[in-house]
């Protein structure tokens, strides 16, 4: 194949799909990402009275920095998706498939060739990366949030360092692994890699700190964080690692069994200690691990989609458990606590057990207990008890109000459970179900999963003959 055009112009055509010119497509995928990221924080915005503005508020602020923290980690982990989707395409894998022999024969320099890959893929991650950074920027100035320049390079920076990790870790296994679905596995396994290596080094503390992040040198403090000086000299031997081997790699002309057997025909041997054809290949030990693999993804299939209708029933039960509405599970009273009268010990919208008891069950000063007045259900705790008289108050009164305001008193035969315990994420993921988005995702994956599993499994059988 020769081309009419330079090599580097060619790997920019072939980026992104299945050899056409593709410059939109990529700034499509940038503007998709960057709506998916603010798609994303909107419906964050849903949980802010949940466990999850306590975890991680930095994605849950009025600001820019929670629009672009959400789109740098969402852009790393879309970027990979697209590395495994379209891994014959972007990285070195051509090379085992002698592309490149007959070109390195004809003269073409296989540096020159290596170089022109290497930086159109760089060159293209670094496009789509910017222009959706660019584009979260401008969907959040609509919302009208104080614009702070400061942590804008530090956080781009961070992104797409990131970015350039996982794409010269994933050019590298290109050039060992010889099956796409071993490249799969390894070009996942580094991104979970990366993120564990973020975690060990305190990376986190540094990157969702506004204050520290206003000085991109934070970034680079080991002190602070080892993480991106480890990584930019992984980055840079795994660049060496890609020019040495892909320079040898090309010269040679690689011959695979299937290109002298047909695609049914065995090469086999007599064992002689038991006198059976082996096979010289190892193909059953390949089809024993394919069908262990085949296996595993069917089980987890099959999980996923139980998981899926287990919670859908869980949320139903909990969303039909209301005070004043309650339905008892094995003596448990489980329902959303929606108000913040009992904070801390109850918080807003969590998930809250309260054990359903009888008139003999000793209830105690201190305890927080369910109880009907009137026919509406409370939650309140026991400051005194006089024989069958119970004194109950909340725990949070509301700012300008009196305290003693709540302050009632309860008959014994009135009081239907007692405070047994809390759930916060479970809170927060029927919170979750409840929006549209949580809906139709827990409703259509299973749903897309029962009905296509399997061609998934057909796509990884395909993909696991090269």
């Amino acid at each position: 194949m020769i081309y009419k055009n330079s090599y580097f112009k060619k790997e920019l055509r072939q980026i992104y799909t299945e050899n056409k010119i593709a410059s939109n497509r990529k700034i499509a995928f940038a503007l998709f990402m960057g709506l998916i990221s603010f798609a994303i924080y909107f419906l964050l915005q849903t949980l802010q009275n949940s466990v999850i503005a306590d975890v991680v508020p930095e994605i849950m602020q009025p600001s820019f920095f929670s629009t672009l923290y959400i789109y740098i980690h969402l852009s790393f982990f879309l970027n990979t998706i697209y590395f495994i989707v379209y891994y014959d395409y972007l990285f070195f894998s051509e090379i085992r498939k002698n592309s490149w022999y007959l070109l390195v024969q004809m003269g073409y320099n296989p540096v020159t060739m290596i170089f022109s890959k290497f930086f159109a893929l760089l060159y293209s991650v670094i496009l789509t990366y910017t222009v959706g950074f660019a584009f979260v920027i401008l969907l959040t100035f609509f919302l009208k949030y104080n614009f702070i320049l400061a942590y804008i390079p530090s956080l781009y920076f961070a992104g797409l360092t990131d970015l350039i990790f996982i794409s010269t870790l994933a050019m590298t296994i290109s050039l060992y692994v010889k099956t796409i679905l071993n490249a799969w596995y390894l070009t996942f396994f580094f991104e979970v890699a990366i993120i564990a290596l973020k975690i060990m080094s305190k990376y986190y503390t540094v990157l969702s700190n506004r204050v520290i992040m206003q000085n991109i040198y934070n970034l680079y403090n080991i002190s602070r964080s080892w993480f991106m000086p480890a990584a930019g000299i992984i980055i840079i031997a795994s660049g060496l690692v890609c020019m040495i081997r892909a320079k040898n790699v090309a010269k040679y002309y690689n011959l695979h069994v299937n290109n002298i057997t047909s695609l049914n025909a065995k090469v086999v041997y007599i064992d002689s200690k038991k006198g059976r054809w082996r096979s010289v290949y190892g193909n059953e030990e390949i089809k024993g691990h394919s069908k262990i693999i085949h296996t595993v993804i069917s089980v987890g299939i099959i999980i996923i989609i139980c998981c899926a209708l287990l919670i859908n029933i869980f949320i139903i039960i909990i969303n039909a458990s209301t005070p004043g509405n309650e339905v008892a599970i094995r003596g448990v009273i489980p329902f959303i606590f929606r108000s913040d009268t009992m904070e801390p010990s109850i918080m807003l919208n969590d998930l809250v057990y309260f054990q359903k008891i009888d008139n003999l069950f000793e209830v105690e000063v201190g305890e927080i207990i369910l109880f009907k007045e009137n026919n509406i259900v409370y939650a309140e705790r026991v400051i005194e008890r006089e024989k069958d008289i119970f004194a109950v108050d909340i725990d949070n009164y509301p700012p300008m109000s009196q305290p003693g305001a709540m302050l009632k008193t309860v008959q014994r035969e009135n009081i239907i459970g007692i405070f047994s315990g809390r759930n916060r994420w479970l809170g927060a993921l029927i919170l979750f179900s409840n929006t549209i988005f949580g809906r139709l995702l827990f409703l259509l994956v299973p749903t897309v999963l029962l009905f296509y599993y399997k061609q998934i499994i057909g796509l990884y059988q395909r993909n696991n003959k090269y």
